[in-house]
Protein backbone atom coordinates (compact mmCIF):
# COMPACT_ATOMS: atom_id res chain seq x y z
CA UNK A 1 0.00 0.00 0.00
CA UNK A 2 1.00 3.21 -0.46
CA UNK A 3 2.09 6.28 1.99
CA UNK A 4 -0.91 7.71 0.51
CA UNK A 5 -3.30 5.29 1.61
CA UNK A 6 -2.25 5.33 4.86
CA UNK A 7 -2.42 8.83 5.44
CA UNK A 8 -5.63 9.03 4.15
CA UNK A 9 -6.88 6.72 6.84
CA UNK A 10 -5.49 8.97 9.32
CA UNK A 11 -7.03 11.91 7.79
CA UNK A 12 -11.04 10.17 8.06
CA UNK A 13 -9.88 9.02 11.37
CA UNK A 14 -8.93 12.00 12.70
CA UNK A 15 -11.56 14.72 10.41
CA UNK A 16 -9.11 16.82 9.08
CA UNK A 17 -5.40 16.85 7.52
CA UNK A 18 -4.34 19.43 10.61
CA UNK A 19 -6.11 17.26 13.40
CA UNK A 20 -3.73 14.30 11.98
CA UNK A 21 -0.53 16.55 12.42
CA UNK A 22 -1.67 17.21 15.95
CA UNK A 23 -2.51 13.65 16.67
CA UNK A 24 1.06 12.54 15.22
CA UNK A 25 2.71 15.70 17.34
CA UNK A 26 3.93 16.93 13.50
CA UNK A 27 3.44 19.96 11.25
CA UNK A 28 0.67 19.61 8.64
CA UNK A 29 3.10 20.47 5.74
CA UNK A 30 5.08 17.32 6.56
CA UNK A 31 2.00 15.43 5.80
CA UNK A 32 1.23 17.43 2.44
CA UNK A 33 4.86 16.55 1.75
CA UNK A 34 4.41 12.92 2.72
CA UNK A 35 1.27 11.99 1.01
CA UNK A 36 2.07 13.70 -2.32
CA UNK A 37 5.45 11.53 -2.35
CA UNK A 38 7.85 13.96 -1.98
CA UNK A 39 9.27 13.19 1.30
CA UNK A 40 8.87 10.32 3.84
CA UNK A 41 8.01 10.61 7.35
CA UNK A 42 10.25 9.77 10.31
CA UNK A 43 9.82 6.23 11.62
CA UNK A 44 8.68 7.40 14.87
CA UNK A 45 5.74 9.11 13.56
CA UNK A 46 5.53 5.97 11.38
CA UNK A 47 4.70 4.38 14.50
CA UNK A 48 2.25 6.41 15.45
CA UNK A 49 0.31 6.34 12.20
CA UNK A 50 -0.12 2.89 12.15
CA UNK A 51 -1.17 2.84 15.71
CA UNK A 52 -3.79 5.05 15.15
CA UNK A 53 -4.64 3.61 11.96
CA UNK A 54 -4.52 0.14 13.42
CA UNK A 55 -2.50 -0.89 11.14
CA UNK A 56 1.08 -3.31 10.81
CA UNK A 57 4.34 -0.83 11.79
CA UNK A 58 6.54 -2.56 9.30
CA UNK A 59 4.15 -1.48 7.00
CA UNK A 60 3.29 1.84 7.37
CA UNK A 61 7.70 2.59 7.75
CA UNK A 62 8.22 0.57 4.73
CA UNK A 63 5.12 2.76 2.97
CA UNK A 64 7.08 5.86 4.05
CA UNK A 65 10.89 5.11 2.85
CA UNK A 66 9.34 3.31 -0.41
CA UNK A 67 8.75 7.33 -0.59
CA UNK A 68 12.21 8.00 -1.42
CA UNK A 69 13.97 5.46 -1.64
CA UNK A 70 16.21 5.04 -5.55
CA UNK A 71 18.13 1.94 -4.63
CA UNK A 72 16.28 -1.00 -6.44
CA UNK A 73 17.91 -3.63 -3.51
CA UNK A 74 16.30 -1.45 -0.72
CA UNK A 75 13.11 -1.26 -2.55
CA UNK A 76 12.96 -5.05 -2.61
CA UNK A 77 13.37 -5.21 1.04
CA UNK A 78 10.78 -2.63 2.00
CA UNK A 79 8.47 -4.01 -0.52
CA UNK A 80 8.71 -7.37 1.07
CA UNK A 81 7.54 -6.10 4.56
CA UNK A 82 4.03 -5.77 2.89
CA UNK A 83 4.08 -9.55 1.96
CA UNK A 84 5.26 -10.74 5.35
CA UNK A 85 2.31 -8.82 6.78
CA UNK A 86 -0.43 -10.34 4.01
CA UNK A 87 0.93 -13.84 4.62
CA UNK A 88 1.02 -13.48 8.63
CA UNK A 89 -2.58 -11.84 8.55
CA UNK A 90 -3.62 -14.87 6.46
CA UNK A 91 -2.38 -17.07 8.63
CA UNK A 92 -3.93 -15.93 11.58
CA UNK A 93 -6.84 -15.71 9.88
CA UNK A 94 -7.15 -19.24 8.97
CA UNK A 95 -5.81 -20.45 12.65
CA UNK A 96 -8.77 -18.14 14.17
CA UNK A 97 -11.38 -20.29 11.53
CA UNK A 98 -9.65 -23.36 12.21
CA UNK A 99 -10.31 -22.41 15.98
CA UNK A 100 -13.83 -21.65 15.84
CA UNK A 101 -14.55 -24.80 13.89
CA UNK A 102 -12.18 -27.42 15.80
CA UNK A 103 -14.53 -28.32 19.18
CA UNK A 104 -12.91 -28.61 22.29
CA UNK A 105 -11.89 -31.89 23.80
CA UNK A 106 -14.08 -31.26 26.47
CA UNK A 107 -17.31 -30.52 24.04
CA UNK A 108 -16.08 -33.80 21.34
CA UNK A 109 -17.61 -36.01 23.60
CA UNK A 110 -20.65 -34.67 23.97
CA UNK A 111 -21.51 -34.06 20.28
CA UNK A 112 -20.66 -37.28 19.36
CA UNK A 113 -23.67 -39.13 22.20
CA UNK A 114 -25.59 -35.84 19.97
CA UNK A 115 -25.14 -37.16 16.94
CA UNK A 116 -25.65 -41.17 17.90
CA UNK A 117 -29.22 -39.67 19.58
CA UNK A 118 -29.98 -38.12 16.12
CA UNK A 119 -29.53 -41.02 14.29
CA UNK A 120 -31.57 -43.60 16.81
CA UNK A 121 -34.04 -41.31 17.02
CA UNK A 122 -34.40 -41.35 12.96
Amino acid sequence: MKMRNYIEMGEKRAGKQIELARILGIRDTTIRLAKSGKKGLPDDVCIKLADYIEVDRLEVIAASNLVTEKDEEKRKIFESCFSRAASFTIAAIFMAIISIMTPSPANASQQTIDITEQFVLC
